[in-house]
């Protein structure tokens, strides 16, 4: 049997803004991760030779870098996603900001390193393949695009933002678990993707320290995130609109 309890109209109000907020969330992640993919072999492609990328970057034109886009623009709508996470917690008094901040961290770390594709990378990409580049600027090129990728990508977005998000998701799944806001399974599920997140740190130190071996499993980490998100979606959400209607109240309703 669960162990859920029902709350005051404040907390059901919080669970159905955000169910809301989450479902937003995961179509605008989704719809631009599954085109990365379709159409750029995201992230794959991350692991070819900085040429490949270039001329495949190239080749893809503005429906990629618009792609690039509707992804950064995405992590920027976690932080609603967040927000609405420090909502519930409120409503039902178990708040912690440091929670919060280790969420909005992830979420412009990770917009910064996928801006690096919108604002950065079609330049490198037009200079790379322009007829009239001599073979020195090209090297150039290729060396610039490598330290963007390490700096703006590698560093901001994978490792800093990644490892923000599973500091964020452990925290969160810990304070689920306590309040009972939804069912402890749930809740705990959870804190079975941060493995993945920690492992997937492996393959960005295996390029700098060849002994660490490469564990490619962050895009295993994202879908099962994703996953985590949309049950909690829609638990809080029916969760949220039943309370409204008094049909799951396991207390009496709060004086008008």
């Amino acid at each position: 049997m669960s162990s859920v309890i029902t709350h005051t109209p404040q907390t059901a109000a919080a669970m159905r803004q955000l169910a809301l907020a989450l479902l937003a969330f995961l179509v605008a992640a989704t719809l631009p991760y599954v085109w990365l993919i379709e159409n750029f072999g995201y992230d794959d492609i991350l692991r070819e030779p900085a040429a490949v990328v270039l001329q495949r970057f190239h080749e893809g034109g503005s429906p990629l870098v618009l792609a690039w886009f509707a992804f950064a623009m995405s992590a920027l709508l976690f932080i609603v996603v967040v927000d609405a996470f420090s909502r519930l917690f409120d409503a039902h008094w178990v708040s912690d900001r440091g929670t919060t901040m280790l969420g909005i961290g992830s979420a412009l770390a990770q917009a910064i390193g996928l801006l690096r594709w919108v604002l950065v990378i079609p330049g490198l990409a037009a200079t790379y393949v322009a007829p009239e580049t001599s073979p020195a600027a090209r090297d150039a090129t290729l060396v610039v695009f490598d330290a963007v990728h390490r700096y703006g990508g590698m560093v901001l977005g994978e490792m800093i933002g990644q490892l923000l998000l599973a500091a964020w998701t452990g925290l969160v799944a810990i304070r689920l678990l306590r309040s009972r806001l939804v069912p402890r399974w749930l809740a705990a599920a959870g804190l079975l993707t941060l493995p993945f997140w920690l492992l997937g740190q492996t393959e960005l130190l295996h390029g700098v320290v060849p002994g660490v071996p490469a564990i490619e499993v962050i895009p295993l980490a994202f879908m099962g995130w994703e996953a985590w998100l949309a049950a909690l979606a829609v638990t809080l959400g029916i969760q949220g609109w039943r309370a409204s209607d008094g049909q799951a109240s396991q207390r009496p309703a709060m004086p008008a």
